[in-house]
């Protein structure tokens, strides 16, 4: 129980659990250190380069996949290399050629994401070479020091696939159950804290995001293996594993409680028994594995006697919410129990196929050629990269900057899709990099011996890959001991403070700039947009609930859940965008609380909808039912009218203000109510909540 505490407490010591993580850092110190150690210092660092951009290129999940992109990559980062080898004397060349060669390799993504993958470590592996390049040397010296570097990542790959197959799935859903276990822990705070139920929304979305990405990229891994023939037992047990996580965040997704005075006052001890009951079960899922499950012992809870406790009958309304609570914590109990069954009791996984390039050219042509226009976010991805990237060889070469190529590397990291996602990121560049110098600043001050700098060199690699995926700001504080130690290596550590703070600025004003010019993607213009798809999405779902209750056919039930599953993910999307807008500069505090304010309200219908999803086997189609159906699809399809009313949405958020206490009241009542109701009143509240955002709207509630 201890060390799941440490890694629920500091989720950041899982990455060293991570297998991907620890065959980059293994592949890079096992070809650093020797080649440090034998004088070969610009050696050195080319394979360890090299090897770092192999495990950017590296994202299948199946051993035949992995094969053909290595036999891509490989002659790509030599070809690469050997061109800005070839181009780097001849500034108008090699300007122009950056800027078509980067483009192009940008716009792979558009073929499949593995591709896309691979392009990106071709533009990172080509600013390496321009740091590593220096005049004399043969022109192929350095593009095979650095693919030499690629070829020994793979070596290491294939020895983690032959002895620890499907590792890095298992270390996904590692992962996956510690999130739930930590949301499970934030719903149990209402036992024990006044907690504002603002900020409970907020940190539970947070982990629900978080366990939507992870569920996500396992399911897509393991149905591409699947699609593959990779199946076997590991493989039915992680799917297995996986069906019954995304289980219980269903069921958490039903579980917001907060313990009234009253029941504080009448009820203390039997609110300390589910307290100790939810920190059991969270304990546990924070120590799930394939792996360990058959060794793990459950924790032993009596839910019998949790419900059976006697409370004074002014509390009755109180203890119906709580009695909810634990009977969705039985649930659970109930789920990790299947955990230890072998037997795979669920249905097979529904085969899709993994994208695919196909490998005809005029197939090929056409993909890239529909892209071609800013309206796609690829290519206004693609011209951004390639404008930062040229524009900052420009600079560079104009001013004769020294490190100057550190420019490029910085625009190339911190550039994102959209402003808000860059805006954060060059924050955590520019803090990682300033608190980096410093303590360069103090290594200088006290001159570090040149014996420890080949073991800073890989200490500062390692962490940073420990790092890069949750951290950033960490991961650039340890890159810039790590340029340090390298540097010094090569003689030049007293020369790299000034440079690399310059060229860190330069190199985070130049996309930034682009990213303004080039439709930022404002989060506050989008939102209303993600706002209407998750009406939609809800409508949608209300509709093949409806035609299932009317014939309860399987193949329709199977429509009707994945429209559910629709509603969660756009519901998540909606949050998300909230959380964008928090990351852009210039934000206003009053347009922050009406965004969340829509997401809150988005969550009520989805719980609302989870409840009647829950219960649709048993749902009877009576009139009562079916005239509720009706008015909540009615009041959703009239609030999604009136958002389409304007195009670009401008006044919604004018008309949010103006009846922002209506609708918190509104949602409001509705968590305190939604325990009581059956699934004839679950639908009428659901229309209430979407009226009260059609008062805030304007709009008569008529039907047309």
């Amino acid at each position: 129980m201890i060390q799941s505490n440490i890694l629920l407490r500091y989720p950041f010591l899982r990455t060293f659990l991570n297998l991907r993580t620890n065959i980059a850092a293994l592949s890079f110190i096992s070809c650093s250190i020797p080649l440090f150690l034998m004088g070969h210092v610009t050696m050195g660092i080319a394979f360890s380069l090299g090897s770092i951009s192999c495990g950017f290129a590296d994202t299948s999940s199946v051993t035949k996949y992995r094969i053909l992109d290595f036999s891509i990559t490989l002659p790509l980062f030599f070809l690469i290399s050997l061109g800005i080898e070839i181009v780097f004397p001849h500034s108008l060349l090699f300007v122009g050629s950056l800027a078509v060669v980067s483009f192009a390799l940008f716009m792979l993504a558009v073929l499949t994401p593995r591709l896309g993958a691979i392009g990106f470590a071709a533009i990172l592996l080509a600013i390496y070479a321009m740091l590593l390049h220096l005049d004399g040397r043969p022109i192929w010296l350095i593009p095979l020091w650095l693919t030499g570097g690629a070829v020994w990542y793979i070596l290491w790959q294939t020895l983690a696939i032959i002895f620890l197959p499907n590792q890095e799935s298992k270390d996904i859903l590692s992962d996956l159950y510690q999130a739930l276990a930590k949301k499970l822990m934030i719903h149990d705070q209402g036992f024990i804290f006044a907690t504002d139920k603002n900020q409970l929304f907020i940190q539970s979305a947070q982990l629900r995001s978080q366990i939507a990405t992870l569920s996500h990229t396992l399911e897509y891994r393991i149905h591409q293996q699947f699609s593959c023939g990779e199946d076997s037992a590991k493989l039915q047990d992680l799917y297995r594993f996986l069906k019954i996580a995304e289980r219980i965040n269903e069921q958490t997704r039903l579980m917001y409680f907060t313990s009234t005075p009253l029941l504080k006052q009448h009820c203390p001890q039997w609110l300390e028994y589910i307290h100790h009951a939810n920190q059991q079960i969270s304990q546990y899922l924070a120590q799930v594995s394939v792996n360990n499950v058959h060794h793990l012992a459950l924790p032993n809870i009596d839910f019998d006697a949790l419900r059976r406790y006697q409370a004074p009958k002014e509390a009755q309304q109180e203890i119906i919410a709580a009695q909810a609570f634990i009977n969705k914590l039985d649930i659970i109990y109930l789920s990790l129990c299947e955990l230890k069954n072998q037997s795979n009791t669920l249905t097979s996984p529904i085969i899709t196929k993994p994208i695919l390039l196909t490998w005809k050219w005029r197939d090929i042509a056409s993909k890239l050629t529909s892209q071609m226009t800013l309206k796609s976010s690829y290519f206004r991805h693609a011209l951004r990269g390639a404008l930062s990237l040229t524009t900052g060889l420009i600079v560079v070469r104009l001013l004769d900057l020294d490190f100057g190529f550190w420019t490029l590397m910085t625009s190339l990291l911190i550039l994102r899709p959209n402003l808000s996602m860059t805006w954060t990121r060059l924050l955590q560049r520019l803090t990682g990099t300033i608190c980096g110098l410093m303590v360069v600043g103090g290594l200088l001050h006290f001159q570090v011996a040149t014996s420890i700098l080949p073991f800073m060199f890989c200490i500062a690699a390692v962490l940073f890959f420990h790092t890069s995926a949750r951290h950033y700001g960490f991961a650039v504080f340890f890159v810039t001991l790590f340029v340090f130690a390298g540097f010094s290596l090569n003689g030049q550590g007293d020369n790299i403070m000034l440079p690399r703070l310059d060229n860190t600025v330069l190199g985070v004003i130049i996309p930034l700039v682009f990213v303004f010019i080039l439709t930022p993607g404002w989060q506050k213009k989008s939102f209303p947009t993600q706002l209407d798809t998750t009406i939609n999405g809800y409508i949608d779902y209300l509709k093949s609930l409806q035609v299932y209750l009317v014939n309860k056919q399987e193949s329709q039930l199977n429509i009707v859940q994945s429209h559910f599953q629709d509603c969660v993910v756009n519901d998540t999307n909606l949050f998300d965008h909230w959380m964008g807008y928090l990351g852009e500069p210039h934000r206003k505090s009053q347009t922050s609380s009406h965004i969340l304010l829509c997401s809150r309200s988005s969550n009520i219908i989805l719980r609302i909808l989870t409840q009647l999803n829950e219960n649709k086997q048993t749902l009877p189609l009576n009139p009562s039912v079916s005239s509720n159906l009706d008015h909540a699809i009615t009041s959703l399809t009239l609030l999604q009218q009136k958002l389409q009313q304007s195009p670009h949405h401008t006044d919604l958020f004018d008309h949010i203000s103006k009846q922002e206490q209506v609708i918190y009241q509104s949602f409001t009542y509705i968590e305190n109510e939604i325990y009581q109701l059956n699934n004839t009143e679950l639908l009428a509240l659901l229309s209430q909540e979407v009226r009260s955002f059609l008062t805030t709207m304007d709009l008569p509630l008529t039907e047309k």
